[in-house]
């Protein structure tokens, strides 16, 4: 290769990445917004919550269709009007009147967001044909990346010139990787016709929509239960599921494949990841939040406090995944879940920080801390879960990959949501935190016994393991 090629690959390499980092920062730097963004836009929890949720649902419904729709109709086409939609919603969000408005542009920035990962990872694929796999695995390491920068970065904007700018800041980002990647990246072939599962991902789309609306119903009016009218939506949820486990079931490519759920162990991992995503990604979602409303942090420490899981959660799933082949699956499993129960126990504003030598730690020092163990949980549940799937069928991991993404995230959006419907009932914000750490402790205590039903591991791993990749 000469010597202009391998520059403009490397080049290539840093749009895409650009791209994805830009996408990534956005996932995490909204949740330490969120108390200024209620403020501002006068705007309750029940509503302001969904700022988070509409970019988490956008991103869970859109991710499963743009690999095959970039594989299909082109991967420049597709990255190019990806950039094109994030950089303009994000301006829309900035210009936004209300808080409906913003979750609409929210939900259309994931459109473009959420679409980064799928394209951009074939473009890096199709760049470095020779060493795909390092180069995939480098570029892939960029979203955790933007999870440790991303809050703190947020909360630095917030503190310098307030919350519309943490969406600006993506306008003359997007509009140079869109003018890099017309010059840079190669023409696509011919459009090629593809079958994609537009309506099953509408019928999901639409149950979980349903599903978020009757919470948000349910904590603007508590007492809405007793009507009949509030039942209509976990109704129409329900016939959404029916019809979209009949698509799938039919569908020529489904985003789901359906016959994986029929093996019972492939139901308890799955279950576990639902679990696991209400937990985390929904409690983590309102950590900046908890900082700022419980103990008056500024924007930028709160956001810090997320830094601090980000950097537990990767030491330790490096640490994991070199171990599993001698440990097994189960026992990262339980105890990641068993640390993850305990730090999110010990965030309960009703403890106190320990003293050291008599003297208190440091509120702040003693929130990061904890935050940090719990990462450090999560380092070891989450490579050992994604490992244990695949060991039951490692023909169809790309399939074992999707569905696991789609549990945790679905069980993400749910748990953000019904954390904004428990805060809601509670004028005092901090009992209701207690209760909202308290209630998924005691989720991630009892999921517990449901990990013996999950593959140990390390009989495979001992027979033929030494050479067989393990995921992160």
């Amino acid at each position: 290769m000469d010597r202009g090629n391998r520059y403009r690959k490397y080049l290539v390499f840093f749009v895409v990445s650009l791209a994805l980092f830009m996408s990534s920062v956005d996932s995490t730097i909204v949740a330490t917004a969120l108390p200024v963004i209620e403020r501002s836009l006068r705007a309750d929890l029940n509503w302001a919550g969904w700022v988070i949720t509409a970019y988490q649902l956008m991103t869970l419904t859109i991710m499963p269709l743009m690999g095959r729709i970039s594989d299909e109709w082109g991967r420049k086409r597709i990255f190019m009007a990806c950039v094109v939609v994030f950089t303009v919603s994000s301006m829309l969000c900035a210009l936004s009147p209300n808080i409906y408005f913003l979750i609409l542009f929210r939900f259309l920035q994931a459109l473009g967001g959420g679409s980064f990962m799928p394209s951009a990872t074939g473009i890096v694929g199709d760049y470095f044909q020779e060493n795909r796999s390092q180069a995939i695995g480098l570029f892939t390491s960029i979203f955790p990346l933007g999870g440790i920068i991303g809050p703190a970065l947020g909360g630095w904007i917030l503190d310098v010139a307030g919350w519309k700018a943490i969406f600006l800041v993506n306008v003359p980002i997007g509009c140079l990787v869109l003018l890099l990647s017309q010059f840079l990246l190669e023409a696509d072939p011919q459009f090629r016709r593809t079958r994609v599962d537009f309506p099953g991902a509408a019928l999901f789309a639409g149950m979980m929509l349903s599903i978020m609306y009757f919470m948000t119903r349910l904590g603007e009016q508590p007492g809405s239960l007793a009507s009949w009218n509030s039942w209509i939506w976990p109704a129409v949820a329900v016939l959404f599921f029916v019809l979209f486990l009949y698509r799938e079931s039919t569908a020529a490519a489904p985003i789901l494949d359906l016959s994986l759920l029929k093996t019972p162990a492939f139901a308890v991992i799955n279950g576990l990841n639902l679990i696991y995503g209400a937990c985390i990604f929904g409690l983590m979602a309102f950590i900046p939040y908890f900082g700022q409303v419980t103990y008056g942090m500024s924007s930028l420490v709160s956001g810090t406090l997320l830094t601090a899981r980000a950097l537990g959660m990767m030491g330790m799933s490096t640490v994991t995944s070199m171990l599993l082949n001698r440990t097994g699956y189960r026992l990262p499993m339980t105890a990641g879940f068993l640390v993850l129960a305990l730090t999110t126990l010990g965030l309960n504003p009703y403890w106190r920080p320990p003293a050291i030598l008599g003297r208190a730690i440091p509120t702040f020092w003693w929130l990061a801390a904890l935050i940090f163990v719990s990462g450090m949980g999560v380092g070891m549940a989450s490579p050992s879960s994604n490992n244990a799937a695949i060991e039951l069928m490692p023909e169809k991991i790309s399939a074992i990959t999707g569905l696991r993404g789609m549990f945790r995230q679905t069980g993400g959006v749910i748990g953000t949501a019904g954390i904004v419907l428990v805060l809601s009932h509670f004028p005092d914000k901090v009992a209701g935190f207690r209760t909202v750490f308290l209630g998924m402790s005691t989720l991630l205590l009892l999921a517990m016994p449901l990990i013996r039903l999950v593959p140990d591991g390390r009989r495979a791993a001992a027979v033929g393991g030494r050479g067989k990749g393990i995921e992160v």
